[in-house]
């Protein structure tokens, strides 16, 4: 009877065991997914995520937070906002079980190069004292850029649109940026009193055009509690005072409440025709 006793007594615990880890479980073959409205000609958009809503109304500028997707394949439609009747984008889009990624809309719509990229993130935090950064060239019609900080050596060199520089650990602090053309000491673009804090992981997303004088450095916590938080947004001048970037996100839709705690941001977005190129 004893043994019989100590037998259910271990199958309940098992069972109370199995019950708590459920959603761990559960949240392990999730990717976590931003979209990133990058291309400046480009109308807002409404992104759907295997024939369900996820974000409308999506801006120029606007990088959504994350939200968890299941690994495997999705497919991923955009359409111009209020218009469902012709996607802009149709695609099966990979991601990973574990994986973050961020997936923009790159090019321009006036010359037809409009694509999607996908970047891989990386949301490991830093070693104490640090913070990691990255830079993401997303200006359509700048040649290759080398990036700064203020009286320090380069933090990137030679970075080509549409690429991304690996994340990079430099320690915490306020910092200024001054983004050149490669191996020159011309500076076209500032991000000025760019905090880096301690543990916290950035990316400074290079946007606009040279040729609408548009240029600007959007940089984002890619860590941020609740997910991608706007730092500080820079005019294309060696003066430009840092300004709140737009609310991030488009309105979320249709998925449930869940998705909401699980810091993350959606699959696939781009006004691409046909193909995802991942990084």
């Amino acid at each position: 009877m004893g043994n019989v006793r100590r037998l259910l007594m271990l199958g309940l615990a098992l069972a109370i065991a199995l019950a708590l880890a459920a959603p761990a479980i559960a949240q392990s073959g999730e990717a976590q997914v931003r979209v990133a409205h990058l291309a400046p000609d480009a109308p807002n958009v409404d992104v759907y995520v295997n024939g369900e809503p996820v974000l409308t109304d999506v801006a120029y500028t606007t990088i959504s937070d994350y939200l968890p997707l299941p690994a495997g394949t999705q497919q991923v439609t955009v359409y111009a906002t209020g218009d469902t009747s012709t996607p802009v984008i149709d695609t099966p889009v990979e991601v990973a079980a574990g994986g973050a990624y961020t997936i923009a809309a790159v090019g321009l719509v006036a010359d037809d190069s409009l694509t999607a990229q996908v970047y891989e993130d990386d949301l490991r935090a830093p070693s104490a004292g640090n913070a990691k950064v990255r830079v993401v060239h997303a200006s359509p019609d700048a040649g290759p850029v080398d990036v700064v900080p203020r009286g320090g050596d380069p933090l990137v060199e030679g970075l080509t649109f549409p690429d991304a520089t690996p994340y990079v650990e430099v320690p915490e602090g306020t910092y200024t940026l001054d983004v050149n053309p490669a191996g020159t000491d011309d500076t076209v673009l500032t991000v000025p009193d760019a905090a880096l804090a301690d543990g916290g992981v950035y990316s400074a997303f290079a946007v606009g055009t040279v040729y609408a004088d548009s240029l600007q450095v959007l940089l984002v916590e890619d860590n941020a509690a609740g997910g991608a938080a706007a730092s500080a947004s820079a005019s294309a001048t060696a003066s430009a005072s840092a300004k709140p970037l737009p609310d991030t996100g488009g309105t979320s839709l249709a998925l449930p409440a869940a998705l909401a705690l699980v810091a993350s941001g959606l699959v696939a977005f781009a006004v691409v025709r046909r193909r995802v190129t991942p990084q």
